[in-house]
């Protein structure tokens, strides 16, 4: 397993602060390991860096909104963003139903609702990312018998020591220390190297590749035809 220490010693190397054979001194493996947690927090809120999705789920009390994030009603780190949502009929324990809901993308759209206290199977939901939890509000209001799940990004986490060993995948551990080392050029004073930074570039970009997924392209109804489309009469 790798430690934090040795990629940090690594891209140190890179940068050309230390040479063959040396470590950092601690007060070097400090700053570097703050700037590594630092730039994990950033990659933890996109979405082709973080490999992982949770389906995250929070039985329908009648409640009008739900809280987010460790402890809460949906008991999962704080989301900058959900990426999904749908809800979970448990009427028939044998055979639950689950129906999507849509995501309204700002405050804006969710005042645009007239009767948010309305009660109901929920069609529709709006997160609001505050701290220290987020809040869940669904239209219409879901009435018990229900469940809401919301999928979030799992962030990667911090390193809690620079001597615990990495737990992401092994991926990851080259794009950490590249991206460690392009990020410490301006701590020491040192030009970069554009070779450090288009490996930086290129590892990142290898982990995002690993991360992609696309959906299948889904048409609305309105938008869709039987037979062939003739170009000339556009029929």
């Amino acid at each position: 397993m790798t430690t934090p220490v040795e990629l940090i010693n690594l891209a140190l190397k890179q940068v050309g602060v230390l040479g063959v054979g040396q470590t950092a001194s601690a007060e070097d493996i400090a700053d570097a390991f703050k700037m590594l947690n630092m730039m994990l927090a950033q990659w933890s809120v996109k979405r082709n860096v973080v490999y992982q999705i949770v389906d995250v789920p929070c039985l329908a009390t009648g409640a009008q909104t739900y809280s987010v994030g460790v402890g809460a009603d949906f008991d999962t780190p704080r989301p900058s963003k959900i990426f999904g949502a749908y809800c979970r009929q448990l009427n028939n324990p044998g055979l639950p139903v689950d129906y999507q809901l849509d995501l309204l993308q700002s405050i804006s759209d969710y005042t645009r609702i007239a009767t948010k206290t309305m009660g109901t199977l929920p069609s529709m939901v709006w997160y609001d990312p505050q701290m220290p939890t987020g809040v869940l509000h669904t239209w219409p209001v879901a009435i018990s018998g229900y469940e809401l799940h919301i999928l979030a990004l799992k962030p990667l986490g911090k390193f809690a020591s620079p001597y615990d060993d990495i737990t992401l995948p092994e991926v990851y551990e080259e794009a950490l220390m590249y991206n460690l080392a392009g990020r410490l050029y301006p701590l020491y004073g040192m030009p970069q190297n554009p070779v450090i930074i288009a490996l930086a570039n290129a590892s990142l970009a290898t982990v995002r590749q690993s991360n992609l997924q696309i959906a299948t392209l889904n048409m609305p109804a309105s938008l869709m035809r039987r037979g062939k489309y003739n170009v000339y009469s556009d029929q």
